[in-house]
């Protein structure tokens, strides 16, 4: 398939990067133009002597050039996919040149490869080496535990005393303070935890959010009642176990998430989002199953420059099979394998109502009490002209809250005219954070589409 502009644009790592691939797709700018059933090439001149080689796999979305950028895919990359999208006719069918046909090639020995390691783990493993290897395994595991839970005693110890001094005294202490219980989680090897804790303590300096006093009791009360939930872990069932874990930093290797029974579906693709935290870049895209209608939420990571290993473009669904991590409400997901993407003809019924969208948030809550934040689809839904913080729902006669640090009321008022439109987003119990707008037959990815 060939994204559009738009779709393609969305891969672009940053505002930047999509603007200079936008002025970089010109025919002046290159030469060597060709395309294969499954491979794109060209070469693009730069300021020295050799041209950047480009390419990319269209079965996959994936990019490789010889310019020296780390962002991934390059504004090279870019450039040439919009290329091919606006102007397919520069594009002649022809043999795979040797260097892009070589990189082909590797893509498709470490397939192979992956496909192998996959293999020989399910594979029977010789008894005595398997259980010393499992003997080290759980001795290094006990060793990390004792070490989150001295660190999460003394996370309590610090959370009664900020209780008995007030919330208020949290700002005296400055956020160095909470910087320094954050960092003693991370000696802890309680990641995920730590930085929740240091945006926590961010809080204070909001000024702009009139509900930050009561945001911040909420987050200090959630991570008393995860630390609690820690001491007494073995008391859980086993799935809420692996939700605690989690979201105190433990994570399970993918290839051990693939060994789960799988999920078909035609997977669309309704929401992204990518949050920077001390050069640590995490992409969250939500997904919805047409048959099943259950959600899946894929989570990327990359630092610095480096750009996401897996391109997932908004608008667009796939068939396909997800494995879920273990948990009392799995949301989050690993693809097993994919169909080419295509554009995505929505599924939206009677059931993407507040009420109905509520009532599934309750559900969810009520067998994992940890759960930050769930996904919406809201039907109808009609900005408050007259209160920008809410958006009204006529179909449910009600109206909920919109998240404080959204910026973008009138980019979706532009692009609805006033009118009502369905929006996705994220519920964090109090509040509404809209990711996309979908209106008159097109998608529109807030961060992607509107925000640059």
């Amino acid at each position: 398939m060939i994204l559009d502009a738009t779709q393609i644009l969305a891969l672009a790592p940053d505002p930047a990067s999509a603007k200079a691939g936008g002025q970089l797709a010109t025919p002046a700018k290159w030469s060597g133009l060709g395309r294969s059933e499954g491979a794109l090439w060209g070469e693009c001149q730069g300021s020295g002597k050799n041209p950047y080689r480009t390419q990319i796999d269209l079965g996959g979305s994936a990019f490789k050039c010889s310019c020296p950028s780390r962002k991934f895919p390059c504004k090279h990359g870019i450039a040439l996919y919009l290329l091919l999208a606006g102007q397919p006719s520069l594009f002649a069918t022809a043999d795979t040149p040797e260097w892009v046909g070589d990189w082909l090639r590797s893509r498709q020995a470490r397939e192979e490869k992956k496909a192998e390691k996959e293999s020989q783990r399910s594979a029977p493993a010789n008894p005595g080496t398997q259980a010393a290897a499992e003997a080290q395994a759980r001795k290094r595991e006990e060793k990390r535990e004792d070490k989150v839970s001295r660190g999460l005693s003394e996370l309590r110890t610090w959370l009664d005393d900020l209780a008995r001094e007030g919330l208020a005294s949290g700002r005296a202490r400055g956020q160095g303070a909470w910087d320094a219980v954050a960092a003693r989680l991370i000696d802890a090897q309680a990641g995920t935890l730590s930085r929740r804790l240091r945006r926590a303590g961010s809080l204070y300096y909001q000024g702009a959010d009139e509900d930050r006093d009561g945001r911040l009791a909420r987050e200090m009360a959630s991570i008393y009642l995860l630390a609690t939930a820690w001491q007494r872990l073995d008391q859980l069932p086993v799935a809420l176990q692996y939700d605690v874990r989690s979201a105190i930093g433990w994570s399970i290797p993918v290839e051990d998430v693939l060994q789960s029974a799988p999920v078909s579906d035609q997977w669309q693709v309704l929401a992204q989002t990518t949050t920077d935290e001390d050069k640590l870049k995490a992409r969250s895209t939500w997904l919805r199953g047409v048959s099943t209608g259950r959600w899946a939420q894929l989570l990327q990571y990359s630092v610095g420059t480096q750009g996401f290993e897996h391109v997932h473009t908004p608008g667009t669904a796939f068939n396909g099979e997800l494995c879920f991590y273990p948990g009392a409400y799995p949301l989050r997901a690993a693809i097993r394998n994919q169909a080419a993407p295509a554009p995505m003809v929505p599924v939206f019924d009677r059931l993407d109502t507040l009420d109905a969208a509520l009532d599934a948030c309750s559900q969810a809550l009520a067998v994992q009490p940890f759960l930050d934040r769930y996904p919406l689809v809201l039907r109808d839904a009609v900005l408050d002209a007259g209160d920008r913080r809410r958006v009204h729902c006529p179909a449910g006669g009600a109206a909920i809250a919109l998240h404080p640090s959204f910026r973008h009321w009138l980019h979706i008022a532009a692009i609805s005219g006033g009118h009502p439109t369905t929006l996705i987003g994220e519920w964090d119990g109090h509040a509404f954070m809209p990711l996309s707008v979908w209106h008159a037959g097109r998608l529109y990815n807030i961060e992607s589409d509107l925000a640059a």
